[in-house]
């Protein structure tokens, strides 16, 4: 009798344990970020999913754009980046600003002189949270995800270098289970980049 009591207690206390690991788990899921105030607080941002809003003006012709500017992307939320250096965020700034080049480098009408429009686009990494790559190396040390982090970016459009905004976009990145970028400090950020300017670039259609 006692020796199956203390199974069913041992059996217990595993269940609790795995119960409680399954909604940690859960809570380590998303850390997604609130906006900062690079997007101008006037757009209204929709909610896409958890991770991501975004806001196209109805008056938006992307094939009307001839001329495509992307402006240096900054990080402008003072003490949100971790412990990385002045270094570090220079090459994720750069990689989010070519990135943006690259997406919308092939938009219908650039190039187009007949009646010059210019889309002039803005850029900031919001927050990032570094991974920790020696947490990340074992599946056992990966438990609850400690070694993870996120990056988080606000982007938006505006006709001209200050004319109306027509399109905007938010998104956090969260580091995944699967694939290399956690294995670096940097690296959910500098995979993020190319995310948020395939998702920016597809608010503007074909």
């Amino acid at each position: 009798m006692t020796s199956n009591r203390s199974s069913f207690c041992r059996s217990n206390l595993n269940l609790v344990a795995l119960t409680v690991a399954f909604f940690m788990l859960g809570a380590c899921a998303s850390n997604v970020q609130k906006r900062v105030g690079f997007i101008p607080e006037s757009i209204k941002l929709k909610e896409v999913d958890k991770e991501t809003s975004s806001f196209r003006s109805s008056s938006l012709v992307a094939a009307s754009f001839t001329e495509i500017m992307v402006e240096s992307t900054t990080t402008p939320a003072y003490g949100a980046y971790g412990d990385l250096s002045e270094e570090q965020l220079g090459e994720l700034r750069i990689k989010v600003t070519n990135k943006l080049k690259e997406s919308f480098a092939t938009m219908p009408g650039v190039g187009n002189r007949a009646a010059p429009r210019r889309l002039v686009i803005h850029a900031a990494i919001t927050a990032i949270k570094p991974n920790k790559p020696v947490l990340n190396v074992a599946p056992q040390t990966q438990m609850l995800k400690r070694g993870y982090g996120f990056a988080s970016c606000e982007i938006y459009a505006t006709e001209g270098e200050s004319g109306p905004i027509v399109a905007a976009f938010m998104q956090t990145v969260d580091t995944q289970r699967f694939g290399l970028s956690k294995l670096t400090p940097t690296g959910t950020a500098a995979l993020a980049a190319d995310e948020w300017a395939k998702e920016f670039r597809k608010l503007f259609g074909n």
